[in-house]
């Protein structure tokens, strides 16, 4: 028997939360509810559900579903925990609301300003929160900003992954579009999800018949304080030595044979412009002491450089060149050795698909280095034809030599 005064809902759970009971009483539910005292009436249909559906949460809640009995006083205690739980809720809620409200009351600008000092992973996750703040970070201005910050800070940048080519072209790709197609970190992520397609190919590469590609590695950068990068290759990195071969050329072509931990095998043949004792000397000229290439000088006086006839018959064999370069910042060979590079790769005896690698090399890592985006500029590897790469190089550490002859054998599989 359930006998109480006919209430609304609502109002039933005001009157049991505010009015303390003078001492608990037992209430019996059943099917069928009668009137058994003066005022008390009959609960209507709407409230005689509420009841049943609240008795039956309270039990719930206690653990005792079988007893028919329920105390008023802790059905009491029980719905003044409901409303306070209600109550945090609703204030949580408002006070959410505001937080939110306050920051979409700020100007357009200082939000941008406040999103710019995320990074672009955090500007995509930020993205995904709602209309308004997708709308702030899509904007252009706000990723311009950001990859003029970070571009200083990449570790690598490619032929197809150079922001200026996009901008000198007019791209119509947005600078978050731009930004993501050559940030490195999104290109390794790119990498490691073709993983499986890459080993794949690979392993079909392996059962065509195929020759040990040769790469040729010179530059001002093995003549200076990164000299040290061909000894760490040959006898502290994870390139194992297997052999020698010698020059085909009147002395030039001569090299190593190296292994590397995927398996394959390439030759590397190391060119100094000069010898041992010229190199040392201060102040040496590389454009009018180079043992590969000869200066011409036209009608009007302007020099040219031509490669030597034994060097460019070298050249045409070469699957892949290697620059190397010293980025000290107090180093001004950056640009001494331009006109070699555009010498080597020549058309005239290089074929367009032969890709360059473009080693910019510290002997310490930590220190302070040039970004890649500054060597890119002073050696105008933009108006080259062919496929080429930037990556920073640590002497110490060997940072960045795996990964760069690791790129430079897959660009001589796609020719």
């Amino acid at each position: 028997m359930l006998a109480v005064q006919a209430l609304p809902c609502r109002q039933m759970e005001n009157v049991l939360t505010k009015q303390p009971l003078s001492q608990n009483r037992t209430v019996e539910l059943s099917e069928s509810t009668q009137i058994f005292e003066g005022d008390v009436t009959l609960l209507d249909q709407n409230s005689a559900f509420y009841f049943k559906h609240l008795i039956k949460k309270y039990r719930r809640q206690m653990g005792d579903v079988d007893n028919s009995n329920v105390c008023s006083g802790g059905l009491q205690q029980y719905l003044i925990k409901q409303g306070e739980k209600k109550e945090r809720q609703r204030l949580e809620r408002e006070s959410t609301g505001q937080e939110q409200s306050r920051f979409e009351q700020l100007p357009v600008d200082v939000r941008l300003h406040i999103f710019s000092f995320l990074t672009a992973s955090d500007l995509c996750r930020s993205s995904r929160v709602c209309r308004s703040w997708y709308d702030i970070t899509e904007d252009n201005l706000l990723w311009a900003g950001l990859l003029e910050r970070d571009i200083k800070h990449w570790n690598m940048i490619g032929h197809n992954t150079n922001p200026a080519m996009y901008k000198e072209v007019n791209s119509d790709w947005s600078n978050k579009e731009i930004y993501l197609r050559c940030s490195p970190e999104v290109t390794k992520l790119m990498h490691q999800q073709n993983a499986l397609f890459s080993n794949i190919s690979s392993m079909l590469r392996y059962f065509l018949p195929k020759k040990t590609p040769l790469f040729a590695m010179f530059g001002p950068g093995l003549e200076s304080n990164t000299s040290g990068l061909v000894r760490k290759i040959m006898e502290d990195s994870e390139f194992q030595s297997v052999g020698m071969f010698p020059g085909k050329f009147e002395g030039v072509g001569g090299g190593f044979t190296l292994k590397s931990p995927a398996g394959s095998q390439f030759n590397l043949s190391v060119m100094y412009s000069a010898s041992k004792r010229e190199r040392e000397q201060a102040n040496r000229d590389r454009n009018h002491g180079n043992k590969f290439m000869r200066v011409k000088k036209n009608t009007e006086g302007e020099e040219s450089y031509e490669l030597l006839p034994n060097v460019q018959d070298f050249c045409r064999t070469v699957d892949g060149f290697i620059y190397v370069v010293d980025s000290s910042p107090s180093c001004p060979a950056v640009e001494s050795g331009l006109n070699e590079l555009l010498a080597m790769v020549s058309e005239r005896w290089s074929a367009t698909h032969v890709p360059v690698l473009v080693l910019s090399t510290i002997v310490q890592a930590g220190t302070p280095r040039l970004p890649c985006c500054d060597i890119v500029e002073r050696l105008k590897l933009a108006d080259l034809n062919r496929p080429w790469q930037v990556r920073d190089c640590s002497i110490d550490t060997r940072e960045g030599v795996l990964e760069g002859f690791t790129w430079l054998a897959e660009q001589t599989q796609r020719k």
